[in-house]
């Protein structure tokens, strides 16, 4: 899946430039056909797994309120035979009579087309990414204005919802004590929000990306509806920290004591140091190495693919986000972006047009697509992934 399955009226460029964690966006009929991500049988093929669904992954709201389990579900049995509390059919369907809204989480884990729409945005974010489906019925209002602590990419499949959205902002709004939308109450969330800076008709096709942090809040004005709301959640500076804190006892610095509390002046020395020595092992290129690293898994996490029986091994690449030009020179060409240009001969300009072009790349596609090329892959795709061009996911 590429960008311009959801976005065709900006550039990624100018998605990550201009809106990206920075402020809203909406499009009219950007996904299309719609049909190719999600409708309501497949919603139906997915509920009706029973045994797919406990209380962790289903939830039910309505008028501003998350209902207990307990009122939808009874206790059961899931797959692996442990005791858990599984949605009741008639509770549920009651429910929804009601007006209650009904929510299946991390769908992308099971269905292909929604983890394809879930891997594009994670390779276009950099961040972890997952899926809920959401059904909501007319005039009911199932959440209360609030915010999210993680980026949300939402996409109406069918019928349609109308969002307010507000113009307070909780700023780096992350999923910790004191900074989580649960963690204010009605009264605060009311005094945050601020006044409503658009009203917004979605129907189906159309995409809207919210910013963490923003103020929203949705009321379904068809019969019914059914969206999808993709979450991206990224890594903090604290988590960052925390990926240094294992290798620190390795410097024995880190290992002496603390001065006792009353010897002010060489408590203060020693603080002191401790920051400086933190700020050097944070600058070393391995450290940066590892970060990177972490990130990358967390983007590789859903890069799965299995073509039994044939069991030969693959490799998938990312493609860069940053700009880079392709551009002939004569009988060769030259792949130039921040900082690099590469030579590319001429028989090699057809296969780079081919990856730069895309948003992620398999080896087997480009051996079937070129196989003359096939024994001249290495050094071209080597210095592609030594300028940052391509990034190596899996294999």
């Amino acid at each position: 899946m590429q960008f311009s399955n959801f976005f065709k009226k900006i550039t990624r460029d100018q998605f990550l430039k201009e809106y990206w964690d920075k402020a809203y966006y909406f499009e009219q009929g950007a996904f299309d056909p719609i049909g190719d991500l999600f409708d309501w049988d497949q919603m139906n093929d997915l509920i009706n797994r029973s045994k797919l669904w406990h209380a962790n992954y289903m939830e039910m709201a309505v008028d501003g309120n998350v209902l207990p389990s307990e009122q939808y579900c009874r206790p059961g049995i899931d797959r692996k035979g442990m005791n858990v509390l599984v949605p009741d059919s008639e509770r549920v369907r009651f429910l929804m009579s009601k007006g209650a809204s009904l929510v299946l989480d991390y769908i992308e884990g099971i269905h292909p087309s929604v983890q394809e729409a879930t891997r594009f945005i994670e390779r276009l974010t950099g961040t972890h990414a997952s899926c809920n489906a959401y059904c909501s019925w007319k005039s009911v209002q199932a959440y209360h204005s609030h915010f999210d602590t993680m980026c949300v990419f939402a996409v109406q499949i069918e019928g349609e919802k109308t969002w307010n959205i507000y113009r307070g902002r909780v700023n780096e709004a992350i999923d910790v004590p004191r900074v989580r939308s649960a963690d204010f109450t009605r009264e605060q969330h009311d005094q945050q929000k601020g006044e409503v800076m658009q009203q917004i008709v979605m129907r189906p096709g159309d995409v809207l990306y919210l910013p963490r942090g923003l103020y929203h809040d949705a009321m379904t004005t068809d019969t019914a509806s059914l969206h999808l709301s993709f979450g991206a959640t990224y890594v903090d500076g604290h988590s960052t920290l925390a990926m240094l804190a294992p290798h620190l006892h390795q410097d024995e610095f880190f290992r002496k004591r603390i001065p006792h509390f009353d010897d002010g002046e060489d408590l203060e020395n020693y603080i002191t140091e401790l920051g400086k020595r933190v700020a050097e092992h944070m600058a070393r290129p391995e450290f940066h190495q590892q970060v990177r690293g972490h990130l990358m898994s967390k983007v590789a996490d859903k890069v799965v693919r299995h073509t039994l029986p044939d069991r030969t091994p693959d490799i998938n690449f990312m493609v860069t986000r940053r700009p880079v030009k392709l551009a002939r020179r004569g009988q060769a060409a030259t792949l130039s972006g921040a900082g690099f240009t590469i030579d590319i001969a001429k028989d090699d300009y057809a296969l780079a047009e081919r990856i730069v072009k895309s948003e992620e790349v398999w080896l087997s596609d480009l051996r079937a697509e070129f196989p003359d090329r096939v024994p001249h892959f290495e050094p071209l795709l080597k210095a592609l992934d030594q300028h940052h061009v391509i990034w190596r996911l899996r294999g």
